[in-house]
């Protein structure tokens, strides 16, 4: 399949390349990568997707961002121009600083002309997650549920969302009434191959629902379970908080379960007293979890989702 590659112009400073496979018929989907600048399991996936499509036989559009956030990419760090959160800022402005530009010009040219948005992000330097694909619990794609959809991809964990905090790329789509997507994973400052593969696996596997590509065999068949998870909006800046200072040391891992009240780790002080015992508010799934060492007070600790026990 022949891409045709473009650029969008967020200002007169910043242009944001994309590559588009298809003629402009069938379901169009958009593809996004790199709204944040830590998260670069997205931006290696997008590209990856990319060379996939390239000889993928098609039936509708879809369109590659793989870097939307270049600043904020180019500095390496989870913000961009202005410390400002691009997943924070949908559907932007155009006449605003220059993330809310990137964010008004993803969101007028990519995502409300679509049928399925899917945004992939991850963990970041500062947390770790189990691999996971969220969705809008109440979206369909492919006139089927977008759990059932969900359940056709790799990923071990599916976070079912009710609905979604405002601000980020897939609140705008849920505004709009389109499906939606996005993948998290890995974290901690480090990359996994798997992880990678993981998500443009996912992506083909959504693109095939939507109608969007011919079946084929990329990827071998879901995991053998899978667990469905419910509860909260996804907002990575909201959950468990730390009330003290100092050296978080996890007593879980991303991905387990955990009950009310259990020990999610501990703060130390510099004298290795410990400061603070961090404890599970409800019981759920660890779908996220603090990696870096040094935590302040009311950064988050943890997010704990519910499992819905409709276990593949």
């Amino acid at each position: 399949m022949t891409a045709v590659r473009g650029r969008l112009q967020a200002g007169p400073d910043l242009d944001l390349d994309f590559v588009r496979f298809g003629d402009g018929g069938g379901p169009v989907v958009t593809v996004l990568g790199g709204v944040h600048g830590d998260e670069m399991e997205g931006v290696l996936a997008a590209y990856r997707v990319a060379d996939l499509l390239a000889s993928t036989p098609l039936r509708g559009t879809v369109t590659v961002l793989p870097r939307a956030n270049p600043p904020a990419l180019a500095a390496g760090t989870r913000h961009g121009d202005g410390d400002a959160n691009l997943a924070r800022l949908f559907p932007g402005d155009p006449g605003g600083g220059l993330s809310e530009r990137i964010a008004h010009t993803i969101a007028t040219a990519l995502i409300e002309p679509c049928d399925l948005l899917i945004d992939l992000h991850s963990a970041g330097r500062r947390y770790r997650m189990p691999p996971m694909c969220g969705f809008g619990a109440g979206r369909t794609l492919g006139g089927r549920p977008l759990l059932d959809a969900a359940r056709t991809t790799p990923f071990p964990y599916l976070w079912a969302h009710a609905s979604v905090a405002p601000g980020r790329s897939v609140s705008h789509a849920d505004a709009l009434g389109k499906p939606w997507a996005y993948f998290e994973s890995g974290g901690g400052g480090a990359l996994r191959e798997a992880d990678i593969d993981l998500y443009a696996q996912g992506v083909l596997r959504l693109l095939e629902v939507a109608g969007a590509v011919e079946p084929v065999s990329f990827a071998g068949p879901p995991p053998a379970r899978q667990v469905v998870v419910t509860g909260g909006d996804g907002n990575t800046d909201t959950g468990v908080l730390f009330g003290a200072a100092g050296v978080f040391v996890s007593s879980v891992a991303a991905g387990d379960t955990v009950a009310a009240g259990q020990t999610i780790g501990a703060v130390y002080d510099d004298a290795g007293r410990r400061a603070e015992v961090v404890r599970a508010e409800a019981s759920g799934v660890v779908m996220m979890l603090r990696h870096d060492l040094r935590v302040m007070p009311g950064e988050v600790a943890a997010i704990v989702a519910g499992e819905d026990g409709r276990a593949a």
